[in-house]
């Protein structure tokens, strides 16, 4: 038994390595076809999987591969979330494996480290049972932020730990894979002064841009508050946005009965651009974290021109 993570009704995210064994002896190329026995699916439906594209480079980061199911037109699944958190170090983890080939598998659980050189984050075993191998290509849960953050690429048994490859590092082996990107309450700095703090600069630094990507942003008055608009859109010539998501990080202190304000999650709309907007009464810093937490877009409020008078 070989893991892999169903993202879609379409495809299956893997390891590299992990199709390379199941194929032995033949060649990756895009005439493999393998069986996949799909859990979490009523009925656990077996289908058969071809191999669409396999990462290049020898780096463990590169160890990825995407396989298309053939039955997918009598398969009806969501598109499988991932989160890219502002800090991984302290979150825990859960991941489903199948070492020594056991068909109903295994669960490991555990605390997530930082990321290291290469990319790849670190995790850390506590429960009896260890990320050992048969996990390798099993998503990695994260209760800590509601979603899953990567796949499970490597095992140290010895030292007791495994490595992922990240959500952000998934997406652009995958563009189409869905990504927000998070800050829990537990990594939000606080706030000492409600009227001068402006915590977003402490996170993402003074305003930011990127030659690829641009931020769009409009004040109005609006009753006796002031409404702000925001879009995202890749500049002319510029490849698309990817992760379907964009987080708008607002101020930490914006809170209401319906919705988390802090983070405004906004989907790709059709024509590539990511919009939202909310209301405030004074200025500060909005960061806007797009593909997948590779691109951080800064603004301060205050500076936008054309604001209305009473806006500071």
């Amino acid at each position: 038994m070989r893991a892999g993570c169903l993202v879609s009704n379409t495809h299956i995210l893997t390891c590299r390595h992990v199709i390379e064994k199941c194929a032995a002896p033949a060649k990756l190329s895009s005439k493999i076809s393998l069986s996949a026995w799909l859990i979490g699916v009523e009925g656990q439906p077996s289908v058969t999987v071809f191999l669409e594209k396999a990462a290049e480079g020898k780096k463990p980061s590169d160890d990825l591969a995407l396989l298309r199911i053939k039955e997918a037109d009598s398969l009806d699944i969501p598109d499988v979330e991932f989160a890219a958190p502002l800090r991984h170090s302290g979150k825990q983890f859960s991941a489903l494996g199948f070492p020594a080939s056991v068909e109903q598998g295994r669960n490991a659980t555990g605390l997530l480290e930082a990321a290291d050189a290469l990319g790849l984050v670190q995790m850390e075993n506590q429960s009896k049972l260890l990320v050992q191998g048969g996990f390798s290509g099993a998503p990695v849960w994260c209760p800590d932020v509601s979603a899953f953050i990567g796949i499970v690429v490597s095992e140290a048994v010895k030292h007791e730990i495994a490595r992922c490859i990240p959500s952000s590092i998934l997406s652009r082996f995958f563009p189409a894979l869905p990504v927000r990107f998070r800050i829990p309450p537990s990594d939000r700095p606080p706030i000492f002064d409600y009227s001068d703090d402006d915590p977003n600069v402490q996170i993402f630094g003074q305003a930011l841009s990127d030659a690829g990507r641009a931020l769009r942003v409009t004040v109005k008055k609006s009753g006796e508050s002031f409404k702000v608009s925001l879009a995202v859109e890749p500049s002319d010539g510029a490849k698309p946005l990817r992760g379907k998501y964009v987080t708008f990080i607002t101020h930490p202190s914006f809170s209401n009965r319906e919705e988390d304000a802090y983070e405004l999650f906004s989907e790709i709309g059709a024509d590539g651009i990511a919009r939202n907007h909310f209301w405030c009464d004074e200025s500060f810093t909005v960061a806007a974290i797009a593909d997948a937490c590779d691109t951080v877009l800064t603004v301060d409020l205050a500076q936008v021109k054309g604001k209305p008078k009473g806006f500071r």
